[in-house]
């Protein structure tokens, strides 16, 4: 039985899996588990700004952090979605992929009416109210409503270091997490290969029955103490680069975005997150289309858009190597976070693997040791399926656009490979709506929703509507769209903007 799970390396990754093992209680024969923390005394953090998906909402309640806390001391924000910017055709022209689902999804053939009725209006805004909210920086909830609850669903835009400290100070201070400075030097195997215990450069050893790897890329555990293959993506995801950079904003009252912005440039594109304090932005971009240079005058024209007096000596680059471990538990041990893999920073889903892993540990330990590799072999399988489901939502954002104006969007749209599964559903989608029934697999990360914001938002006449359906019912769909757009004036009558909102937690 895991009586002692050791987690080396702290950040956002390691502090969330030891927050939410302490707090599920695990106990053997009354005894509770013992959680202990190793990281570094001098990890350098980014904290430039991170989003997160709505599962944070549940994840932070369960760990027993206040939502006012959470927002108050990360400078945090909501986020009810993604806009993308210039990705159909470099115009100027945007869309959203709202967090709430569009009316009358699952009753009726939503994409197909949208195409028919040929308006300049974005699908999600013809669709969602929250497209409208998101046009306004409106929050999504009042000061008295209780903590996770809003009139739609959201996730969170937040600072990754600050998160860390408050998710540290809550796991030691309030769940009894043990903590321990020190740099990982080897681990000891015993005669079946399992990690008995961990080395540390000064002499201490921490033992454990049960490891997770929250070393990033580093990989000090899985792919290091125990070998583990590695599956690059690096010929279907070709952004290799970022260059993050905090941009202050030019006044206290700047308006929070309630959206992760996207914005499509020559070579890749940039992300900007509204954070209370400062506005987290950078570079995503492949190496192979452009160089460190011409990256740094891209970002940095973004920036002082913003802020002209933007200190542009705070930025960061950072190396991507998309892909992921497909063993990434082995034996007694389990990379989570970026020690897993990681594909690139758009749609954030990085937080939420590390969401759905702890969640899985939670459920599964502690277990007989004899349980351990049929319960390994499950983990495996299931985090391969959602690599390949992440892989193939991200390609639909640029296999879809309609750029062709420079080398890099020629190469994304034409020349990167497909997955059989996604270039089948393409094609049928011609002709219908994506369906549940499309993905066959429970634990889908991006539902029809999701698929059918990406695919209209850049080919808003993409269903052909040569196939008619009983089913499909038009009439009452744009009854029910009509219905739900008499909604919005009171929305925005009733709702505070996000500064108003976030201001008054503070001093509530």
């Amino acid at each position: 039985m895991q009586k002692r799970v050791v987690i080396l390396g702290g950040g956002t990754a390691g502090w969330i899996v030891a927050a939410r093992l302490a707090a599920e209680g695990l106990a053997v024969n009354g005894q509770p588990v013992t959680v202990t923390l190793i990281e570094s005394a001098d990890v350098p953090t980014i904290g430039v700004g991170e989003g997160t998906w709505p599962s944070m909402r549940t994840t932070l309640e369960r760990i027993g952090i206040s939502e006012h806390e959470f927002l108050s001391v990360c400078q945090a924000s909501f986020k009810q979605g993604s806009r993308f910017t210039n990705w159909r055709s470099g115009t100027g022209e945007s869309y959203d992929h709202p967090f709430t689902t569009p009316v009358g999804m699952g009753q009726f053939a939503l994409g197909k009416a949208y195409s028919s009725l040929e308006t300049p209006v974005s699908f999600s805004h013809w669709s969602c109210l929250q497209s409208h909210l998101i046009d306004t920086h409106h929050a999504l909830k009042q000061i008295q409503t209780p903590d996770y609850a809003g009139v739609f669903n959201y996730g969170y835009h937040l600072d990754a270091g600050l998160f860390a400290g408050l998710l540290k100070d809550h796991a030691v201070e309030r769940l009894g997490v043990k903590h321990q400075i020190g740099h990982f030097a080897s681990a000891e195997l015993d005669d079946k290969g399992w990690i008995t215990r961990l080395l540390l450069t000064d002499g201490q050893t921490v033992e454990g029955d049960f490891f997770i790897d929250a070393s990033g890329t580093h990989n000090k555990l899985i792919g290091g103490v125990l070998e583990s293959s590695f599956v690059s993506l690096s010929d279907v995801s070709l952004n290799d680069r970022a260059l993050a950079l905090p941009v202050d904003y030019p006044d206290a009252m700047s308006p929070i975005e309630s959206a992760t912005l996207s914005t499509a440039q020559d070579a890749g594109w940039i992300w900007d997150i509204g954070l209370q304090h400062r506005r987290g932005t950078g570079y995503v971009y492949a190496s192979s289309f452009t160089d460190d240079a011409a990256a740094f005058d891209t970002i940095k024209a973004y920036a002082v858009k913003i802020n002209p007096a933007t200190d542009t000596s705070r930025v960061r680059q950072l190396i991507i190597k998309p892909g992921y471990h497909p063993r990434p538990w082995i034996k007694n041990c389990v990379a989570v976070g970026m020690a897993s893999g990681f594909i690139e920073p758009l749609e954030s889903s990085a937080l939420v693997m590390v969401e759905l892993a702890v969640a899985y540990l939670c459920e599964h330990l502690p277990a007989p040791d004899s349980a351990l590799e049929a319960i390994a072999d499950r983990y495996n399988a299931n985090f391969n399926e959602r690599w390949s489901r992440i892989r193939d939502f991200l390609q639909l954002h640029y296999r879809m656009s309609q750029r062709r104006d420079t080398a890099y969007w020629r190469a994304v749209t034409e020349e990167v490979p497909l997955s059989d599964r996604l270039t089948h559903l393409l094609e049928e989608w011609k002709y219908r709506d994506p369906v549940l029934n499309d993905f066959g697999h429970h634990m889908e990360l991006f539902p029809p929703a999701s698929y059918l914001y990406i695919l209209l938002g850049l080919v808003p006449n993409y269903p052909r509507n040569i196939v008619e359906k009983k089913s499909d019912g038009k009439a009452s769909l744009l009854a029910e769209v009509a219905a739900n757009e008499q909604k919005l004036p009171r929305f925005r009558a009733h709702l505070p903007d996000n500064r108003t909102y976030l201001t008054k937690i503070k001093h509530h």
